[in-house]
């Protein structure tokens, strides 16, 4: 049995939005909880379709100890104020400084969270967690589909795993599937060796469903990875061996930010770096296809420092 804190912090910032995220917005309770510390959080969270409900009932059905932190999340919105950030933040470190001696740490977060102060508010957070507690505690994160994923989050995070669907129906089911990778990194004693790619285009919102093609295309093939990985892939099917987990994530164009758009994470067990998978090939053919504007992978930035707004960027 391994003693795990478990904590929580989301925010979707729309920066063109014109209404910020305030502490009282992090405080109120809608479909969701409103802020919760402490023992309270495990039976506040209890039978929601989010992902810490979904971590929380995975780590307890394999017998770890939790140690809650805190939890929170409001609507969507544009920044998140200093004041509400450095709140929660704070909550989240001190909670932790407090807590004795830990195995590893779940942390439910939305992974497009831009605050007044800091542009990149997960990869904030997460640096500030891995200077607290060290190099080597395993940190795992579920994370949002709509996810802006940054250099800094996969530094800091021993491994992260993404929503698959959108319209979103799997956010406890990511959780769990967190929750299982954190265990496996506890068992094997031995961290993951990560692959890192920010793809060269955006994805505006409407062309991120997964019911359609190219995202349902894109995440059947991550499966088909995984799965084969698995299997330990028959002779000829296989781009596949040593890697544990992938998590795409397709970006918040909304979120006017310089690492804003589509990434993917692999996660692989050998000693050699996994080789992160042709996962932008299906979205190229099929715009070629299409002909339409809307799904346009034509590269739109030399870097990520030299970002032009992402609405214009959509083709808004």
């Amino acid at each position: 049995m391994a003693r795990i804190a478990v904590g929580g912090f989301q925010h979707e910032t729309n920066t063109f939005a014109p209404q910020r995220a305030t502490w009282a917005d992090f405080e109120r309770a809608d479909a969701w909880p409103g802020f919760v510390r402490g023992p309270e959080l495990i039976e506040a969270v209890e039978g929601f379709n989010i992902p810490i409900a979904g971590a929380v009932k995975t780590l307890q059905q394999l017998g770890h100890e939790l140690v809650p932190l805190c939890w929170c999340s409001a609507p969507p919105s544009s920044y998140v104020v200093r004041d509400a950030y450095e709140r929660v933040a704070g909550a989240i470190l001190e909670d932790l400084a407090a807590s004795g001696p830990l195995d590893g740490i779940y942390l439910d977060l939305h992974g497009a969270m831009v605050a007044d102060h800091h542009e990149d508010g997960e990869g904030e957070l997460l640096r500030r967690i891995r200077a607290l507690v060290g190099d080597k505690l395993p940190i795992v994160t579920s994370l949002d589909y709509h996810t802006n994923m940054t250099r800094e989050m996969v530094r800091h995070a021993s491994a992260m795993v993404g929503y698959r669907t959108y319209p979103h129906i799997d956010m406890a089911e990511t959780g769990g599937r967190a929750a299982q990778l954190l265990d496996r990194l506890l068992k094997d004693r031995r961290p993951l060796y990560k692959a890192y790619r920010q793809i060269d285009f955006l994805i505006p919102l409407v062309w991120q469903c997964t019911l359609a093609d190219p995202a349902k295309g894109i995440f059947e093939l991550i499966d088909e990875i995984e799965q084969g990985s698995r299997r330990r892939a028959t002779p000829g099917g296989s781009h596949n061996q040593g890697i544990v987990s992938i998590t795409h994530t397709p970006g918040f164009p909304p979120a006017d930010i310089a690492q804003c758009g589509p990434a993917l994470v692999v996660h692989g067990s050998t000693a050699r770096r996994p080789k992160p998978p042709p996962i932008a090939s299906p979205p190229r053919s099929a715009s070629a296809r299409r002909n339409s504007p809307a799904t346009s992978t034509r590269p739109t930035r030399r870097s990520p420092r030299r970002c032009a707004s992402p609405l214009a960027q959509a083709g808004r």
